[in-house]
């Protein structure tokens, strides 16, 4: 059972850990590669560049590029030289000028090794200009991000031009999401989980449409599980219905899994009344009733403990009447020991239900007075079961009850076992017990 319940804890951790991580910015080349051309007439400028770069002393390190280029055109590390000006020029506030050499770049050197870092990072500043109300920059922007049926090496531009119109004109940017979200080639993917990420940060009953026909219908698992995790962080009602129909019709358990986390995370009361209604249902497969029980269990809200109290009542499924029964007994206070003195008690239920709550009242610190009232109230073969737990306990009102069975238990079985465990006890009270009873 333990296991089980450690089984159910990682699929929570799974959940959690798939959850997409927020980024400022596309990535694209900052550290420039160590110095490869010892001949190269330009190899002191570039070893001069990169550690003026390293050292953040970015105005010296464009001037060292530029000088590259302006004095080596013809050198191994020209074409570069110019994508390390501009991305100084970048990091010290020079966006118009950073821009014009990494222009210059796509000019003279359209092989370079740093184009596709060009490009994106290229496409950022032109997002930066274009807030500050630069026209031709919005121009750039916006035709960079429209260009959706771009190859797989060109997808960094787009997802940087996306990015970047997503701050200038956020409407702008809905049916591009749309376009790109349509994409099913597999290079795509790393696009896609970006759209989502944009989308996510808008508002609105289209967001919660396209997040949930995302996690039905994306080829990738990856990109469904992080269209769901937008859902989850929506908490909106949209969001909700959307993760109630992913929960109750998609045909994918993992879908499944994670709209249950989704729904438990979300934390209002129509989200509780779903996970609620689908830990009842007698038609939820076994596994996600399970899922379902234990996300409810984490809540330490008295109207949920006492509503999984109740659950056992109401389900019929020996498996998920057991894994309630634990969650019941994980948590402290009198209410529960006696729910659990209940179930012991209670002659329809089953022997393996009765046994199991022994079991874990056994197991708690207060069950002790629970567990010595419901001795009394069983029929033989329970009582030796709890016969057995209350010698366990080693306490003055377990040692009282061991011996009031030695002395009047019905049982001559009983009694016989209570002698023994009385005949373990170094407590004083036993040995005169013993003596009592061999001695009336």
């Amino acid at each position: 059972m333990k296991l089980m319940m450690i089984a159910l804890s990682l699929v929570a951790t799974l959940a959690a850990h798939a959850s997409p991580a927020p980024r400022a910015e596309r990535e694209f080349a900052t550290t420039p590669r160590a110095a490869w051309a010892d001949a190269d007439p330009a190899d002191s400028l570039y070893r001069s560049a990169r550690r003026a770069l390293t050292q953040k002393d970015y105005e010296t390190a464009a001037k060292l590029f530029d000088a590259i280029v302006s004095r080596h055109p013809r050198s191994e590390y020209a074409p570069d030289a110019l994508y390390w000006k501009g991305f100084a020029l970048y990091r010290n506030g020079s966006l118009d000028d950073a821009a014009s050499a990494l222009e210059a770049q796509a000019k003279r050197y359209p092989q370079a090794a740093t184009r596709s870092d060009s490009a994106a990072l290229l496409i950022q500043i032109k997002g930066q200009l274009a807030r500050r109300g630069n026209a031709s920059a919005q121009a750039a922007v916006t035709r960079a991000a429209s260009q959706s049926g771009l190859n797989c090496d060109e997808l960094e531009v787009l997802m940087a031009a996306l990015d970047a119109l997503q701050q200038m004109d956020a409407e702008r940017t809905l049916p591009l999401l749309r376009r790109v979200l349509a994409r099913r080639d597999e290079c795509s993917k790393p696009l896609r989980k970006n759209a989502l990420f944009i989308l996510a940060q808008r508002s609105g009953g289209d967001r919660e449409r396209i997040l949930l026909d995302v996690a039905k219908t994306d080829p990738d698992a990856g990109v469904r599980q992080d269209a769901v995790f937008h859902l989850q962080q929506a908490k909106s009602d949209g969001a909700v219905d959307a993760l109630e129909d992913l929960l109750l019709h998609s045909d994918e358990r993992g879908v499944r899994q994670n709209a249950l986390f989704a729904l438990a995370q979300n934390g209002s009361d129509r989200a509780r009344t779903i996970l609620r209604a689908f830990a009842l249902s007698e038609s939820t497969p076994a596994a996600l009733r399970n899922d379902a029980i234990f996300h409810i269990a984490q809540s330490s809200q008295a109207v949920d403990q006492a509503w999984l109290r109740d659950a056992y009542s109401r389900i019929a499924d020996g498996e998920a009447r057991t894994n309630l029964m634990f969650h019941v007994a994980q948590r402290p206070g009198a209410e529960s020991s006696r729910w659990l003195e209940s179930v012991i008690t209670d002659s329809k239920e089953s022997d393996m239900q009765r046994k199991n709550a022994v079991f874990h009242l056994a197991q708690r610190k207060d069950g002790g007075d629970a567990l010595i009232a419901a001795y009394d109230k069983v029929s033989v073969s329970l009582k030796k079961d709890i016969l057995f737990h209350i010698a366990q306990r080693r306490d003055a009102a377990s040692l009282d009850k061991l011996i009031a069975i030695a002395k009047r238990d019905p049982s001559p079985e009983l009694r016989k076992e209570a002698l023994f465990h009385i005949g373990q006890s170094k407590d004083p009270r036993a040995l005169k017990a013993l003596e009592e009873i061999v001695v009336p």
